[in-house]
Parts: structure tokens; sequence; C-alpha cells
């Protein structure tokens, strides 16, 4: 199961935070067509949510 765990308007914005969260390790997914979805897989939310929180 994926978790949303970011949701913005922008496109390039979503973007930026899947790559910053790519780059941490994460199996990170851009869903959506606006508003835009970053999600991870269920397990990996918290910790995804707390490198989100550092940016």
């Amino acid at each position: 199961m994926w978790i949303a765990v970011y949701v913005t308007g922008r496109k390039l914005e979503a973007e930026r935070i899947r790559s910053q969260l790519a780059a941490e390790g994460f199996l990170a997914e851009l869903r959506g067509e606006g508003p835009y979805e970053v999600v991870v897989p269920k397990g990996e939310a918290v910790d995804a949510q707390e490198v989100i929180q550092r940016l």
C-alpha cells in the first residue's frame, strides 16, 4: 500500500520532493495531475515525512 506524504498543486515542487526522497533512498513516486501527490510505501511514510520536514 502506498501513502501520500506530500500534496501540492505545483508539479515542479512535487517532482523536487520526490527527487529528494529518492536521493535519501526512499521508493517515492509522483501521482496525480493536480493536485500532485508524492507517495511512498506505507512502511516508509513516517521516515519520509521526517525528511520532508528537514527540507
